[in-house]
């Protein structure tokens, strides 16, 4: 015997204002509100009628005044009627019957914000750079954004220039480290490849007022294309006000306390409060709604930085003094209308609305009205009912169940945000409680956290 163990997906739009309650209206009073989802009393008892409008903001019922629901879901399509023979299109969308005592879950998805992964390299504690030697930093990118653009992991080492010349060739001498990292940071920057993934940013914390400043390496490459690492080194250590250079921008994610005044860098003594982060900053190339195709790809995955301090032979240094440290983990942000759009697609070809890829085909049938309702670049907030609907007279004699999961997609909202509904929510939960099944809502988001300690 075959085993199904999936569900069957119903996705509805309640993008265009939230849940409708208008007690007692019947789902007719649907076609003029598109984009609009409504509870449904499913069975006519002595306290309510069947195929009737729900008040969800007052006390759910009782199991035997209300033993059934479904959801309905107002047509967002804007002709009722294509051709002489199809029609019925602006008709509401309706669910299967939801008995709550077959309920097994009930969720809300909130959208999660994402997360540039950032790596640090900078002098471990009680280490000296000399003048003269270089200094070999291995960058791997890994993932799948490197895998799509070159079909394999992306590396590349980079030797520092810190060419010097003191008074004495023959005694040590000591460098600043951030000369070192100056000619990391300017050797990625106008790098062709690794450029497109890595945003090297400069930063050093002042010794005395204890404030971060921070300093986009690309920036200001590209504002001085012609300059040498040896320019940008002088212009770090004159800097009186980044300005245009600071990479202080709480949506990306650069995980230390950057203050809006910044400070002169000093390099009296080398620490290793100067550092080189490496951030991830790979964008793919997206289409829009005009050339849309359900098949299009769209990234699940953050770029992924492997830093190494290495010799000249490529082989990890055995004395290493620069230290490298993972300060936020990349994590792709989730919610989006990427995935949402091509839910609403596919439970529309279940109703026998055929999806066409011709966009002047999709617009004489009527069918791009979902890009009205849905943008694939915002983050949305969606609810989840999971129930099953038994089938009692199975004919092989086995006692079934036909699994459905209801997604319903509000409007959209900021990452780490929530377009919830609290009237929606407590009159479910309530209502599930009167089953007697424990079922209750969850909240399934799973945001990480922005630092890695």
């Amino acid at each position: 015997m075959a085993y199904f163990n999936h569900a069957f997906q119903k996705t509805l739009i309640n993008t265009g204002g939230g849940f409708y309650g208008a007690a007692g209206n019947p789902t007719s009073d649907l076609q003029t509100r598109p984009g609009r989802v409504a509870l449904v009393n499913g069975v006519t008892t002595s306290s309510f009628t069947a195929n009737t409008i729900i008040d969800y903001s007052i006390a759910p019922p009782t199991i035997a005044q209300m033993p059934m629901i479904y959801l309905a879901q107002g047509s967002i399509n804007t002709k009722d009627k294509l051709g002489p023979l199809a029609g019925g299109y602006k008709e509401s969308v309706k669910t299967k019957g939801i008995n709550p005592k077959y309920v097994s879950k009930f969720f809300r998805v909130d959208p999660c914000c994402p997360q540039n992964e950032v790596q640090t390299v900078c002098l471990c504690p009680d280490a000296v750079p000399q003048c003269g030697t270089s200094y070999y930093l291995r960058i791997d990118v890994k993932g799948s954004p490197a895998l799509r653009f070159l079909s394999h992991n992306l590396y590349r080492t980079f030797a520092s220039s810190n060419v010097c010349c003191p008074a004495d060739p023959t005694a040590s001498t000591a460098i600043d480290p951030m000369q070192v990292q100056t000619s990391w940071a300017w050797q990625i920057a106008r790098d062709p490849i690794m450029s497109q993934f890595i945003l090297p940013v400069l930063s050093w914390v002042d010794a005395t007022s204890g404030d971060t400043t921070t300093f986009n390496v690309t920036a200001w490459l590209t504002a001085n294309p012609t300059l040498m690492d040896t320019d940008l080194y002088a212009a770090i250590q004159n800097v009186t006000a980044v300005g245009d250079y600071a990479y202080v921008n709480a949506s990306n994610g650069f995980p230390t306390s950057a203050e809006e005044t910044y400070n002169t860098f000093t390099d009296a003594t080398p620490s290793e409060s100067q550092c080189l982060n490496l951030i991830g900053a790979y964008v793919d190339t997206q289409f829009g709604t005009c050339s849309f195709h359900p098949q299009d790809f769209y990234e699940l995955a953050p770029v992924k930085i492997y830093p190494s301090i290495t010799d000249q032979q490529g082989d990890p240094c055995v004395d290493q003094i620069w230290c490298s440290n993972l300060e936020q983990l990349g994590v792709q942000g989730d919610g989006y209308g990427y995935k949402l759009l091509r839910d609403v697609i596919l439970f529309r070809r279940y109703m026998q609305e055929q999806y066409v890829y011709d966009p002047r085909l999709r617009e004489v049938m009527n069918q791009d009205q979902a890009y009205n309702y849905i943008d694939q670049t915002l983050q949305y907030t969606t609810y989840g009912i999971l129930h099953s609907v038994p089938r009692f007279n199975n004919p092989t004699g086995v006692f079934d169940n036909d699994q459905y999961l209801v997604t319903i997609i509000m409007g959209d909202t900021s990452c780490g945000n929530s377009n919830d509904d609290e009237d929606f929510e407590d009159w479910m939960n309530g209502y599930l409680a009167n089953a007697g099944n424990g079922v209750r809502l969850e909240n399934l988001t799973a945001c990480c956290s922005n630092i890695v300690d």
